[in-house]
């Protein structure tokens, strides 16, 4: 083949993936967080031997017999099968639509390298069950290739306009102090998720309180992880909270921002309400899957700030001012 016709079916896929990567990108988020809330159904009905210790195939066959916990089991890898799928088309439509943009093109190697992770892991603990602290990692790894997909969606939509934001100045140690609280709102889930899988989300009974006090006597090895779980989630909402006082100051020139930063206020109240519900119904499955998506949703925004305190590339800024001139 020619230079020129290999440049011409260049050019072709080229303009393919153009036509489709919004609508791949939007579907490969809601997937990757439809799987995360299949992955919490699985876990909080104990259906994750549903498909006994046989993995891809489900007890041996393609399409297994259903009983309720096979059948969960069973829809939850298929639909994994199929984002895989989508994931691996979304990240050859990146590289060939976005051949200059570094940070969009890291984020779909993540998304695809996170999503086998996860499920390797999975496979893992279907072969080979793990203890709490391995199965853990799990949700965690989840809510890391759910935020890469989410990144990889809003750089799709973003308009110029966001990069242009990017670059204005922020105050001293605002970027710092948004990552830490990403970082320790991972560390926070992974905590929740190693509570429910030791089966110690009852250790403490009621709520605000624990066990009615509110720094509780360490009964048993159960109670104190299912506190501190309590207790980061309540230094992570202070510190959400700080984020939206701090970022109030300067949203005039980072409206970006302050609005993110108020989502990730009323979805941190909605997940201590969603936490509050789980101890109330003691366990209910809507209430447990509730906070599960909510989790999801939090640390998806908390990303989606600390992409919005990365600098641009001042070149590309450059050019980006250039085309909004134009367009004004």
């Amino acid at each position: 083949m020619s230079r020129m016709n290999t440049a011409a079916v260049f050019d072709s896929l080229r303009h393919v993936a153009g036509r489709v990567i919004k609508p791949l990108s939007i579907t490969s988020a809601v997937g990757m967080w439809i799987v995360l809330i299949m992955g919490a159904t699985v876990t909080n009905t104990g259906s994750a031997r549903g498909c006994a210790d046989t993995w891809p195939l489900c007890r041996g066959q393609f399409i297994p017999q259903f009983a309720v916990s096979t059948a969960i089991e069973f829809s939850h890898r298929t639909v994994v099968a199929i984002l895989s799928v989508l994931l691996i088309a979304l990240a050859i439509c990146v590289w060939l639509v976005f051949r200059d943009r570094f940070e969009i093109k890291l984020l779909s190697a993540v998304m695809v390298a996170f999503l086998f992770v996860q499920s390797g892991l999975g496979a893992w603990a279907v072969m080979s069950p793990q203890n709490p602290a391995v199965l853990a990692l799990h949700f965690g790894v989840s809510l890391i290739a759910f935020a890469s997909v989410l990144l990889v969606a809003v750089l799709v939509f973003e308009p110029d306009q966001g990069e242009v934001l990017r670059n204005r100045p922020l105050p001293r140690y605002f970027s710092a102090y948004l990552w830490g609280i990403t970082i320790f709102s991972f560390l926070d889930v992974y905590l929740g998720a190693y509570v429910r899988h030791r089966g110690a989300d009852d250790a403490c009974s009621g709520w605000p309180l624990c066990n009615g006090q509110i720094i509780p006597a360490i009964s048993s090895g159960l109670v104190g992880p299912a506190f501190a779980h309590r207790l980061a989630a309540v230094v992570l909402s202070v510190g959400i909270g700080g984020a939206i006082a701090w970022s109030y100051r300067f949203r005039q020139v980072r409206p970006d921002l302050f609005t993110a930063s108020l989502t990730a206020g009323a979805l941190v109240v909605l997940e201590a309400l969603s936490g509050a519900l789980v101890e109330a119904t003691g366990l209910d499955l809507f209430s447990a899957l509730a906070h599960a998506a909510l989790v999801a949703l939090l640390f998806g925004n908390l990303a989606f700030l600390c992409l919005h305190v990365t600098r641009v590339a001042e070149a590309r800024t450059a050019e980006n001012r250039a085309k909004l001139a134009v367009s004004y």
